[in-house]
């Protein structure tokens, strides 16, 4: 079984790092395209602002662009689970509040890019001039006779979305590691929602969300009421 990664803030102590690194306009490359770099990188920087107690998750938030910067913790976990299809880079965190820098996380460009999704079975919001273009993924399918052996990947058709195997998915859970959030392939669906106020970035949902669907109503709690409660 497959699920889509989603990276948020659940608790309020927890940092949300505004943007990634502007890599494509600094340095020409780009962290969700799955290409190795050919040439190294200078120490990526990137800025957030917190006083008092806070949290810099294993697998870090970042609200703008879906790239991904992981703790060592979380680095070993996906190595000894399997995973051999990320390059990481060092990055520094600059906390703009206090002045103090985090050497804490590594930027992770994974390199494994499948196209694999099921145009017939998903629903899609498809720009009508270009058809290939995807504005938004409202029920995803996956063709999994694509993905071979493949742990971790990025959809060919829409790499802003990781997705990971069950095998993946166990191993971050028992290891107790904050920020990643786990949601079946099959019927994730993309959040309107996500470029309003959205203090926890949320991008996407499913019906068995464990933080509950993004997307549900007030007339949806209503309808799960047991009868025997009305």
């Amino acid at each position: 079984m497959y699920y889509v990664w989603e990276t948020r803030r659940r608790r309020e102590t927890e940092v949300v790092v505004p943007q990634f690194a502007l890599t494509m306009k600094e340095h020409k490359v780009s962290f969700i395209a799955g290409r190795r770099f050919r040439r190294p990188l200078p120490e990526l920087e990137m800025h957030f602002s917190a006083e008092g107690e806070f949290v810099l998750t294993d697998d870090l938030v970042i609200r703008r662009r879906r790239c991904l910067v992981h703790s060592p913790r979380l680095i070993d976990v996906l190595r000894r689970a399997g995973v051999d299809s990320i390059d990481y880079y060092p990055c520094r965190l600059v906390n703009d509040a206090t002045g103090a820098v985090y050497r804490t996380h590594q930027a992770a460009n994974l390199l494994d890019v499948i196209y694999c999704l099921d145009r017939e079975q998903s629903e899609l919001d498809i720009d009508d001039e270009e058809p290939n273009e995807i504005w938004s993924i409202d029920r995803l399918k996956l063709i999994e006779d694509r993905l071979g052996d493949s742990l971790m990947f990025r959809l060919g058709e829409r790499r802003n979305t990781v997705v990971v195997h069950q095998r993946v998915k166990e191993a971050v859970e028992r290891a107790g590691l904050d920020g990643p959030v786990f949601l079946p392939a099959d019927g994730y669906r993309e959040w309107p929602g996500y470029s309003l106020d959205n203090p926890r970035n949320v991008v996407g949902t499913h019906d068995l969300d464990p933080d509950g669907p993004a997307d549900r109503t007030e007339d949806d709690e209503d309808e799960s009421v047991p009868v025997d409660q009305v």
